[in-house]
């Protein structure tokens, strides 16, 4: 094989050993709510090294050209122990509480088990056999990755239910789109680790690099967690509260609420960011039920749409009054937080971009 063919091999395992002592040396907060997230990281220091360790017995590997079976193997292996590691972190981010210890023992021993056997049966058995072992492990290895796709699916739904109702806003839920990304990157290197069947040094390579390119990505994502670990921790473990039975509200009531909304919206409180729905109510001397059926029965639309819309309107103000402002300060004032969210919704409120929003204003439309 070509000298650079053994050479990022090397460089892969190296780099995903490197990784693996930088997550080691993450500083985390010993507290209760950090501790699913340092289990995590321990799972993919593990990941990383079993990944590492690998690639550096390849490059120890005599290539007789009889090694392209024991290769595939190694890494659909490798893979196997990647997805549930990878599925782990990937649900820890999102629903800590359904992560355990014990379960992630249970499974990384079942899956080092079955891959023993698979690596085992590569010396013991006639080729013509471990084949047919090998592909057997490969039907295995597609319903592994089914299976945490489905686990992953279902509690992100959960996730997306818990944090909407309590932000109320999905702004957050568009920040936080690489926790999506962690997974689903995750799965389709895991599928392309499929294309191993082909028996290819080749192939080989190229599967080594996407994954060492992911540990990459997935350690930055694991370190960019901690800045909004509060936030998704307000929402999740924040127990359903079920609401005491209450008079309906009524017309004197929601003319109480529409005098103090106003005033709310005077003091330009719908910039405040990453308030619960509980702590605006709060603030109008009210409760989420009441608030919520307010905006569903008064105005006709939910608390997410006005309050999007609203700052929307404000937007547009801040740019009629001073066409020159710069769009990062528009963004600020109005409570958003990320750009391309910004754009996105203001294209869809007012039907223009904000480019063209402004040249209409400038009687100057391209």
């Amino acid at each position: 094989m070509p000298f650079y063919y053994y050479l990022t091999l090397f460089a892969c395992g190296v780099t995903s050993i490197m990784l693996a002592v930088v997550l080691s040396g993450i500083s985390i907060r010993q507290d209760e709510m950090f501790k699913k997230y340092s289990t995590a990281r321990w799972c993919l220091c593990v990941a990383f090294v079993v990944f590492g360790l690998a690639n550096l017995l390849q490059v120890g590997m005599e290539s007789d050209g009889k090694e392209e079976a024991l290769t595939g193997a190694m890494m659909v292996c490798i893979g196997s122990i990647c997805a549930m590691m990878f599925t782990m972190v990937a649900l820890v981010f999102i629903r800590p509480s359904v992560v355990t210890l014990r379960n992630v023992m249970i499974q990384l021993a079942f899956i080092l088990l079955v891959s023993a056997f698979l690596l085992v049966a590569r010396f013991m058995f006639p080729l013509h056999l471990f084949y047919i072992i090998y592909y057997v492990y490969i039907c295995v290895y597609v319903m592994l990755l089914a299976a945490y796709t489905y686990v992953y699916v279902k509690n992100y739904q959960v996730f997306r239910k818990q944090m909407m109702d309590f932000y109320e806003e999905d702004e957050l839920l568009y920040r936080l789109r690489w926790i999506q990304w962690t997974f689903w990157s995750a799965l389709m290197v895991g599928v392309m680790a499929l294309l191993l069947v082909i028996d290819s040094h080749y192939v080989n390579l190229l599967l080594t690099c996407l994954f060492t390119a992911y540990f990459l990505f997935i350690t930055i994502s694991f370190i960019n967690y901690q800045q909004y670990s509060q936030l998704i921790s307000r929402a999740v473990n924040t127990p359903e509260s079920v609401e005491p039975t209450q008079i309906p509200a009524t017309k004197a009531d929601f003319e109480v609420l529409t005098a103090k909304i106003d005033e709310w919206v005077r003091q330009k409180k719908f910039a405040e960011t990453d308030k619960s729905v509980e702590e605006i109510a709060k603030q109008l001397d009210t409760d989420s039920s009441t608030l919520r059926e307010y905006f569903t029965n008064h105005m006709g639309e939910d608390f997410r749409s006005w309050r999007i819309r609203t700052r929307i309107e404000e937007a547009k103000r801040l740019l009629d009054e001073n066409p020159s402002i710069k769009i990062i300060d528009v963004i600020r004032l109005t409570g958003f937080n990320d750009r391309p969210y910004f754009y996105r919704v203001f294209t869809k409120v007012t039907g223009m971009t904000v480019v063209e929003y402004r040249q209409k204003k400038q009687g100057n439309p391209s």
